[in-house]
């Protein structure tokens, strides 16, 4: 049975138990495992998948139980897994384990518009190159394609 934890007033928020109890979460492994989580599921990739097409350093699997406390923010890895996982996701390590500069707000308008590029099949840079004409999208001013052709 043992006995029973005592909560003294260091709530780590309502009605969880402090951080001293929660030895193993960590903020940081949160960030990145959500980091982690958003990048295997934007690829259509499962756990087992992932564990699937890593292997440790003697050889042997990770389990598809070891990611998922990895993405949860339980669990923290050595460096040589993350490298390994940013192969597998084939991204460069440094998006994987650093800043999220590149989380920004974005409106409702924009959301709508990126849902839309996405369900036509069509990336942003080729959206704005379609709309600015052939002159923004890199094709040179002098070609016959050009509306005001040759420059003088």
């Amino acid at each position: 049975m043992g006995r029973p934890r005592i909560f003294f007033g260091n709530q780590s928020r309502a009605g969880a138990p402090p951080n001293w109890v929660r030895p193993y979460y960590t903020e940081w492994s949160g960030v990145i495992g959500g980091r982690i989580r958003r990048l295997r599921q934007s690829r259509g990739l499962t756990l087992v998948q992932v564990a699937g097409q890593m292997t440790r350093p003697d050889g042997g699997r990770y389990s598809h139980g070891y990611l998922s406390r990895l993405e949860r923010g339980w669990a923290s890895a050595p460096l040589h897994f993350y490298l390994s996982l940013a192969d597998v996701l084939e991204i460069e390590p440094g998006r994987l384990l650093g800043p999220d500069d590149c989380q920004v707000e974005a409106s409702e308008a924009e959301l709508s518009l990126l849902a839309c590029l996405r369900e036509i099949g069509l990336a942003p840079h080729q959206a704005l190159a379609r709309l600015l004409g052939p002159e923004h999208a890199g094709v040179p001013p002098t070609s016959p394609g050009h509306p005001q052709g040759p420059l003088s």
